[in-house]
C-alpha cells in the first residue's frame, strides 16, 4: 500500500514528503526544488498546468518498483483514478486564486528567470510582459480537491501561510527545520508588495483575458515600414 503526495509543481510537495518521512534533504540550486528520493519516486511527467491525463499503467508500476511504505511524491492528478492500492494520500490543492498566484510566482523565481532571461527583463518592453502572461495563463487551472476518505486535501495558500489545517497535519512530525529553510527560500511569497510585484501583475491580466476571453492583439508600430 503506498503514501503518496500529490502535488502540481512548486507547491512545496519536496518539503511536505520530507517532513512527513522525518528527512532533511538537500535543495537543488537549479530549480529551488527538493532533492530526494521520496520526491521524485512517483513522478512520471509533469506540465506547466495540471497532470491529469498520464499513463495509469506508468505510474503504479513506479510505485511497485520503490515497494516502501514511506510518503512519496507525484505530480500527478489522482481525482480519476483507482485508488484501492493506495492507503493514504495528501493532495495539495490550488482551488484558490491566492493559491495559484503563489504556485506562479515560485515558478517564476525559482525556475522561469534562472532559466529563461526574457522573464527576469520586465523594465517597460510589453513583448516580455506579454509573454510572461501568456506562460501564467498555464497557472490558471486548478489542481482539484479529491472527495474520498483516504485523501487529506490540503489547500496551498494554507501551507505558504502556516494555517491550522496544515499544522494539523504536521505537527506530530520535526517540521521546523523544513519550514524555517523554506520560508527564508521562499521570502518572496511575505512580501507585503505582493499583489503589486510584476508577476501578481501578469498573473491578473491573465486571468482578466481568459474570464472574459478577451484576447488584446498588440498592434505593429504604425511606424515601422
Amino acid at each position: 500500500m503506498y503514501n503518496l503526495v500529490c502535488f502540481p509543481h512548486y507547491t512545496c510537495g519536496g518539503m511536505l514528503c520530507d517532513i512527513l518521512n522525518d528527512s532533511f534533504s538537500k535543495v537543488s540550486t537549479y530549480n529551488g526544488g527538493i532533492s530526494s528520493l521520496h520526491h521524485e519516486a512517483g513522478k512520471i511527467g509533469d506540465t506547466e498546468s495540471i497532470f491529469e491525463e498520464f499513463d495509469q499503467k506508468k505510474l503504479f508500476s513506479k510505485l511497485e518498483k520503490w515497494g516502501k511504505p514511506e510518503w512519496i511524491g507525484t505530480h500527478c492528478w489522482l481525482g480519476n483514478t483507482p485508488l484501492e492500492s493506495v492507503n493514504s494520500i495528501i493532495n495539495i490543492t490550488t482551488s484558490t486564486y491566492k493559491s495559484r498566484l503563489y504556485r506562479w510566482i515560485r515558478a517564476v523565481n525559482h525556475y522561469y528567470i534562472p532559466s529563461d532571461p526574457w522573464l527576469a527583463e520586465t523594465g517597460n518592453d510589453q513583448g516580455y510582459r506579454d509573454k510572461a502572461k501568456e506562460t501564467a495563463k498555464n497557472y490558471l487551472k486548478p489542481f482539484r480537491p479529491i472527495k474520498l476518505d483516504k485523501v487529506i486535501n490540503l489547500e496551498f495558500s494554507d501551507i505558504v501561510e502556516m494555517k491550522p489545517e496544515f499544522i494539523s497535519v504536521i505537527q506530530k512530525y520535526n517540521y521546523k527545520q523544513s519550514i524555517n529553510r523554506w520560508q527564508e527560500q521562499n521570502s518572496f511569497l511575505y512580501n507585503q508588495n505582493l499583489l503589486r510585484s510584476f508577476e501578481a501583475e501578469v498573473f491578473h491580466e491573465a486571468e482578466h483575458e481568459i474570464n472574459l476571453k478577451e484576447y488584446y492583439v498588440y498592434e505593429v508600430d504604425k511606424y515601422t515600414n
